[in-house]
């Protein structure tokens, strides 16, 4: 009998050493079983079931009803269009492309200007002064209150009669615009609400980057004869650097599937001035109940939304190889 094919019985139950010298016990495999299923697949499951039922389900469903002709309210038979609705958003007519227009430049102008004021105040933040830490968790506010809480509290400052915005431009003798109600304004007052609920996001991953960056390297900069932009500009920035494509991932992805505040301001109005791809998804479902045209922008959305998360981490392989050559 060779060394891996050894048995012995006990009382307790069977031992036997596999041929890696691996000890298994008949009576400790049982107890690691229960309703005749291995004890660590039972754990896991309730995960499993969850990830499925919120996540990959929805998603395949939404893939099949992408190539029907699905009404929420039955009133068409169901049929299959096969790629009709894909078709029918990328022409050139298609009401998507405005959306599509106006997602980009909410995306654009709102994280630029969150990644400006962000590091801006995170520089701030980084030097000793006093009250610092008020200034700190002041900021903070912003991300504490509710979606719906700061786009009703917006919505009211914005407001023609009574709000504090329109009430400052005639202090000063102008005639302030409709904020939410103008074409020219609309958008850009939305923005600056979502700028002032995500700065904050922005100025912490930020803040706590420049903390993490050793002091010595920046004193034997200053010691060296390097005036402030340059450490800035050749020690601190290409630290960071990683960090910064990191978040800006976060709220460009953030800004794309925006609903609820542009929801809660003006709607997707006046007319179709703010309405992003989400907006445009809701309105084609939810009031129209073409269920399949809208699942088949959803997976477009889907799939831009990838395509920019891969562009972003492409930024992030390649920053990362950089220094580890700069190192060597």
């Amino acid at each position: 009998m060779t060394s891996g094919e050894q048995h012995a019985s006990f009382e307790q139950g069977r031992i036997s050493e596999g041929p890696q010298g691996q000890i298994r016990t008949a009576g400790g495999e049982q107890r690691n079983r229960v309703l005749g299923l291995p004890l660590h697949i039972l754990l896991i499951a309730p995960t499993f079931l969850i990830v499925f039922g919120l996540l990959v389900y929805p998603l395949g469903y939404a893939i099949v009803l992408s190539f029907s002709n699905k009404i929420l309210t039955g009133s068409v038979p169901f049929k299959w269009v096969g790629l009709e609705n894909y078709f029918d958003l990328v022409e050139a007519k298609s009401e998507m492309w405005t959306s599509v227009g106006v997602t980009l430049r909410f995306a654009i102008v709102g994280v630029l200007s969150e990644f400006i004021i962000g590091l801006s105040l995170a520089l701030l933040l980084n030097r000793e002064f006093r009250g610092r830490t008020w200034l700190r968790v002041g900021l903070l506010v912003p991300l504490m209150v509710p979606p719906l809480a700061s786009g009703l509290i917006w919505r009211i400052m914005y407001d023609d009669s009574f709000g504090i915005f329109p009430h400052l431009v005639r202090t000063v003798g102008a005639n302030p615009p409709i904020f939410l109600g103008d074409p020219d304004w609309a958008l850009y007052a939305v923005v600056a609400t979502e700028v002032w609920r995500s700065s904050p996001f922005m100025v912490l991953v930020l803040l706590a980057a420049l903390q993490a960056q050793p002091v010595e390297t920046i004193e034997a900069a200053e010691v060296d004869g390097a005036s402030g932009w340059q450490v800035f500009r050749l020690i601190t920035l290409p630290f960071i650097t990683p960090v910064i494509i990191v978040a800006l991932l976060f709220r460009t992805v953030d800004a794309l599937r925006t609903f609820d505040l542009i929801f809660l301001l003006t709607a997707g109005g006046p007319g179709t001035t703010t309405e992003v791809i989400s907006m445009f998804i809701y309105r084609w479902g939810f009031r129209h109940f073409k269920l399949g045209f809208t699942s088949a922008a959803s997976i477009l959305l889907m799939i831009a939304t990838l395509i920019i998360c891969i562009f972003y981490l492409r930024m992030l392989v390649v920053r990362q190889a950089e220094v580890q050559l700069t190192q060597e």
